[in-house]
């Protein structure tokens, strides 16, 4: 890649921001902070530090739980102690009566961790609950217990992202692919062609959009293109969430021409009375785009 052109001030900026809504937000927010910070490599300490202050206030919220043990999961580099903490996430899914079931799931397929050794029974009762959010985030953690469980589910993944009649089971399929990126070039151009030809109007377009832009393997430069102007077009009316999407999926393939959108998004521009800026909402969307300029940084000066 040719040498980044995005500047050391707004690379700064970026990283301030990003420990700045780690110190002063709650719960997910915190939570995301927390995640970009380790993604980036920075200083573990930090957020380690952070995080059990965290476990020491909250650790029996429900839901918010998970994402403590999730963040020092991630903080850890001796396996034992890693162990521990994606085991606190297994017990909650390993119990059937816990309110947080799905974040357990969704938690242990991020982390590539099967519940079904441990809990065969459990996670049997969940891939067929009333629940078709638990199902698919149960379903998508079960990838992860072989290679020609991870395959077959990765088909049922494509199938759903398009053909699904829940259009929330549409989107986090469209997710688990983005966030697997095992897709084959053949795969790929076809997922690539079908985002592309979702209907104009459809909610789910830019997911499927976002989830063939961060798979791309680089064969088809014209079409990877295309994914970027269709994705990008018209962001000055994004909600909140659909630009902090963006920004993720910016921070995975973009490169520096993307730091007029990340910077407006980082500097709480052109957010035309979407969502207050000063609100956790807006620290969500800021983090993502301080995340995503540094990840381009990254990436591109190479």
């Amino acid at each position: 890649m040719h040498p980044c052109k995005i500047e050391t001030s707004l690379k700064d900026q970026a990283l301030t921001e990003l420990r700045t809504v780690l110190k002063n937000n709650t719960v997910w927010v915190k939570v995301h902070a927390a995640e970009y910070l380790l993604w980036l490599h920075e200083d573990n300490s930090e957020v380690q530090k952070a995080y059990l202050d965290e476990y020491g206030k909250y650790q029996n919220e429900p839901k918010y739980r998970i994402g403590i043990s999730r963040v020092l999961y991630q903080t850890e580099s001796d396996p034992a102690k890693k162990k521990a903490w994606v085991d606190k996430v297994l017990a909650v899914f390993g119990d059937t009566t816990s309110p947080d079931r799905i974040h357990a799931a969704e938690t242990l397929a991020k982390l590539k961790t099967s519940p079904q050794p441990l809990y065969p029974e459990a996670t049997h009762a969940a891939l067929g609950d009333t629940s078709r959010i638990l199902q698919t985030y149960t379903l998508w953690a079960t990838s992860y217990t072989s290679a020609e469980t991870e395959e077959k589910n990765k088909q049922e993944f494509i199938r759903r992202s398009f053909e699904d009649p829940d259009p929330i089971i549409r989107k986090i399929s469209a997710y688990v692919l983005l966030k697997s990126k095992d897709l084959t070039p053949r795969e790929w151009s076809s997922f690539a062609t079908k985002a592309l030809n979702e209907p104009a109007g459809s909610e789910l377009r830019n997911n499927l959009l976002h989830a063939a832009f961060v798979t791309y393997l680089g064969d088809d430069e014209t079409t990877f293109q295309k994914i970027k102007t269709e994705m990008t077009r018209d962001w000055k009316q994004f909600t909140a969430s659909q630009r902090i999407e963006l920004a993720q999926a910016l921070a995975e393939q973009g490169d520096c021409d993307d730091a007029t959108v990340l910077s407006a998004f980082l500097n709480n521009n052109e957010n035309n009375g979407l969502y207050e800026a000063q609100s956790a909402t807006g620290a969500d969307v800021r983090a993502a785009a301080a995340y995503a300029i540094l990840k381009i940084a990254e990436r591109t000066s190479k």
